[in-house]
């Protein structure tokens, strides 16, 4: 059984009762946030689109909702606007703060492909594995990444981090559970939302904003969905990074992989 962080969350043993939702569940979260709370994850490997900008300007307010449209109905993530698409000025008007997520809709942190392990005849969700533990693919990573300083020995004297950064995002991929697209106001003025790649303990893995002269969200959520590929220049968190706290655990380099040819 793979070692995890933290308990796992066991799948409830029954729905709520009547009384149960009535005096404790509904006056913590309106009506509103139960139904996306219910409905979260519902399609293939999508995330949550979260909008979190919403101007006073009548004119400008129109034009942001037209943005968001467009951005919504795609061919990809079009079918699963409908539940992943947070948009709500009265619950979601975070502003550049948008973990206040995770105060009244922490489901949104939930893996979007859950490993399950059972354990006493329960089901449990396997929320984050160690950086250690991706022994399976490191050799695969260690594999790649000898190809490529062989086949361009000057790039990797010249930034030797940058090409393992470069060829270990399949394993930053591995670390990833969950991406948020966050519609915020830079993504209005700019026309590039903003788009995170996490851990299973909330972390940036890497985050970058979407450049529409090469992908929309459609694209971003497609190469996720064949290949599990991130953003390519999205940027990778400094905690990730060669000589990160997460980053040597996930690595894992020796002096040999790291010496130069």
């Amino acid at each position: 059984m793979t070692n995890c962080e933290g308990d796992p969350l066991l799948i409830p043993p029954r729905e709520p009762s009547t009384e149960a939702i009535e005096t404790i569940l509904r006056p913590y979260r309106c009506e509103k946030l139960r139904w996306y709370a219910d409905n979260i994850y519902t399609g293939e490997l999508c995330p949550m689109l979260l909008r979190t900008h919403y101007s006073n300007d009548e004119d400008e307010k129109k034009r942001h909702d037209e943005m968001m449209e467009k951005w919504t109905n795609g061919e990809i993530f079009g079918d699963e606007a409908w539940w992943a698409v947070l948009d709500e000025a009265d619950i979601f008007k975070f502003g550049s703060d948008w973990r206040r997520i995770y105060d009244i809709l922490p489901e949104v942190s939930y893996p979007i492909e859950f490993g399950c392990i059972t354990k006493d005849d329960h089901r449990y969700f396997v929320r984050y594995i160690e950086p250690c533990e991706y022994g399976e693919i490191r050799p695969f990573f260690k594999r790649d990444l000898a190809a490529r300083k062989q086949s361009d020995p000057q790039a990797w004297r010249d930034d030797r981090d940058s090409v393992i950064e470069s060829v270990g995002m399949t394993m930053q991929s591995s670390a990833t559970t969950t991406y948020i697209i966050i519609a915020d106001e830079e993504a209005f003025k700019n026309g590039r939302p903003r788009v995170l790649y996490l851990d299973g303990l909330r972390r940036i893995v890497r985050e970058g904003r979407i450049d529409p002269e090469r992908d929309d969200i459609g694209s971003i959520v497609g190469s996720w969905m064949k290949m599990r590929d991130l953003l390519e220049y999205a940027t990778l968190d400094e905690k990730y990074r060669v000589n990160g706290e997460i980053g040597k655990e996930l690595y894992q380099l020796t002096e040999e992989n790291l010496a130069d040819l």
